[in-house]
């Protein structure tokens, strides 16, 4: 694996509620199109390092990773839910001036997403799921589990 490029710097925002998240931005001018990179239970912003190392998407979109609250370094021992991340994801896209997102997420990241564009259809300009869970697609006793959860 190659190293990051200068461009991809990382940054915090604070949220409203105090939290900070952590991100990662690929952005070497001025903003253009963006993709958001949304990680998976137990992961965080690193999953996608790789990709933002190797892909030529960098010649023509910026790359946003953050690390959801509760990860990484997003560290939050509060509420943590689909409300809270898409709230975050929104304020995320403010801070950096970006009207509307195509948003791609992994497992978590992928509900995070569609939830997302349901919340924010005119904030999103599409999807890219990678593993989405949907509740109606679990079994047994993880879908038992379910539905003790938001």
């Amino acid at each position: 694996m190659g190293s990051l490029p200068l461009a991809d710097v990382a940054r915090h925002l604070t949220a409203p509620d105090g939290a900070t998240l952590a991100y990662r931005l690929w952005r070497p001018g001025a903003p253009r199109r963006v993709l958001v990179l949304l990680h998976g239970v137990a992961s965080n912003l690193t999953r996608w390092s790789e990709f933002v190392a190797a892909t030529a998407l960098r010649d023509t979109w910026d790359l946003l990773r953050p690390d959801l609250r509760g990860n990484g370094g997003s560290v939050w021992r509060g509420r943590m839910d689909l409300d809270v991340w898409c709230a975050d994801l929104a304020a995320l896209l403010d801070a950096e001036g970006y009207a509307r997102a195509v948003v791609g997420g992994h497992c978590l990241g992928a509900n995070i997403a569609v939830e997302f564009a349901v919340r924010h259809p005119a904030r999103t300009a599409g999807l890219v799921l990678v593993e989405p869970m949907p509740r109606e697609a679990l079994v047994g006793y993880v879908k038992l589990l379910s539905a003790t959860r938001p």
